[in-house]
């Protein structure tokens, strides 16, 4: 199709929009010169009329009357039959004229006539053969109130005309000429213009055919909007590939948190299935599959939860929470564990704070941080818990005297399946997604969560949650 890109849209609305300014334009210009000239000549037939009229006062013959043949020789052009006067008496009989004329072709008219009669001046154009136009102005001589005189001053409009159609033939050729080249400039300054859109199109397209996430696409010097364009394809990019390769790594580490579980699976499997066993060694290994089922099972419920938390379907039910309660809880509960390891745990202080929350969530993060805090505190290690009522948040705090996290791995402690022990954390039971949940649920719920840690010394997280009031006032803005 003719018309099936911007560019050529472009150049279309752009020479359409000129023609009709050109034309709107060129219509003004010849009204007004046409009504200029007409103007023009009207006033110079005034004033030659007014001239003779003076001079119609004087008693005169049928021959030209002084001074008159000198006037129009010097101001009209003497001999040109294209001006000319004629001087009628009262009753419309020609009293003198100019040599040269023939009254017959353009007589008095009546309604000139009757003008003079009021005293009124007349301007009137006659058509002679040959396409000569005469403009004439028909100004009466009154004597108290009687019409004693008429004059009559005439002159040719075919220069006028002349000039009309020379300007007509300059505007039908220079309009089209100036489209033609508009349409030819504007095509060139399209493309220019739109060359940074061929290149995002073309490079979506190598894309697509060929899934290199890493092409770029040059961002011209001058960022206007084009160049915005180029930039924000680019950070597009820059996303996309950083979604995928999380993506990559994500499946990638997944894999191997099950593939472990499930060979060992098989392997008990096939060794228990290998000769006939006694009933206590069929137990030890059904108790063996039924911990990695359980480990493979606690895998995909985090995994599940961080799908639907990445979809925005992990559905939160806020109400009134009180935070010092559910802490108070998760403490109690995991002091069994503490002890299995020789670690204390001790809860500095708790002060009584409301947070609008989902209490279930709440309880996950809590019960997340503080396995992990028995699981990297060793034997004989302490584990402190305080809550803090700030002005408008409530501060939860939990730090131990474990092993502690090297500062160039504090940043990737919230990634998925990332793990700063590795072994440990295998024989420990963990996946790598408990902290990723626990920013989540700290995220959902508007607050933020801090880690400082030393190697060798411990670890410290702090997490605020906004309280009640601040809370509801962040939702209802």
């Amino acid at each position: 199709m003719l018309f099936n890109t911007i560019r050529s849209r472009l150049t279309a609305w752009h020479v359409c929009l000129l023609g009709v300014i050109l034309i709107a334009f060129s219509a003004v210009l010849y009204f007004f010169l046409s009504k200029r000239l007409h103007e023009s000549i009207d006033n110079s037939l005034r004033v030659s009329a007014s001239v003779v009229r003076k001079t119609a006062r004087m008693q005169y013959s049928r021959t030209p009357l002084p001074g008159l043949e000198y006037f129009f020789d010097q101001f009209l052009g003497y001999g040109n039959l294209n001006k000319f006067y004629r001087i009628y008496d009262g009753s419309g009989n020609v009293g003198s004229r100019s040599k040269g004329i023939d009254a017959s072709k353009f007589p008095l008219s009546q309604e000139a006539y009757t003008s003079a009669l009021k005293g009124e001046d007349t301007f009137e154009t006659f058509q002679l053969e040959g396409d000569h136009p005469i403009r004439v102005i028909t100004m009466p001589v009154l004597r108290e109130g009687t019409l004693v005189n008429l004059i009559q001053v005439g002159t040719s409009l075919k220069s006028m005309k002349e000039t009309l159609k020379n300007l007509r033939i300059f505007l039908f050729t220079s309009v089209p000429t100036v489209l033609l080249f508009s349409t030819l400039v504007g095509r060139f300054m399209a493309r220019r213009a739109l060359e940074p859109v061929s290149r995002i199109t073309e490079t979506a397209r190598q894309i697509s055919h060929e899934p290199d996430l890493s092409r770029r696409i040059p961002e011209p010097e001058v960022q206007d909007e084009i160049g915005n364009l180029a930039k924000t394809f680019n950070e597009m990019m820059d996303r996309l590939e950083s979604s995928f390769r999380q993506v990559r790594q994500f499946s990638s580490d997944a894999s191997h948190e099950l593939r472990t579980p499930l060979t060992v699976l098989k392997g008990q499997s096939e060794l228990v299935l290998s000769k006939p066993r006694s009933p206590a060694e069929y137990r030890e290994v059904l108790s063996s599959n039924l911990e990695e089922i359980n480990y493979m099972s606690k895998i995909l419920d985090d995994l599940f939860t961080l799908a639907k938390s990445d979809e925005g379907r992990l559905n939160m039910e806020f109400q009134t929470v009180d935070f010092r309660s559910i802490i108070e809880d998760v403490c109690r509960h995991v002091e069994v564990l503490a002890e299995e390891k020789s670690v204390r745990v001790v809860v500095a202080y708790l002060e009584p704070v409301n947070v609008n929350g989902d209490p279930h969530r709440l309880r996950q993060m809590v019960l997340t941080l503080m396995h992990n805090a028995i699981k990297y505190t060793p034997s004989g290690g302490e584990i402190k818990v305080s809550l803090e009522d700030q002005r408008k948040q409530a501060a939860f705090t939990i730090s131990d005297n474990g092993i502690g996290i090297p500062d160039n791995e504090l940043p990737l402690i919230f990634n998925r399946f990332y793990r700063v022990d590795k072994a440990r954390s295998r024989d420990e039971g963990g996946s790598g997604l408990g902290l990723s949940i626990c920013k989540y649920i700290v995220d959902a719920h508007g607050g933020k969560i801090d880690v400082e840690s030393q190697v060798g010394v411990g670890t410290r997280f702090r997490i605020l949650i906004p309280k009640l009031d601040t809370a509801k006032s962040r939702n209802a803005a």
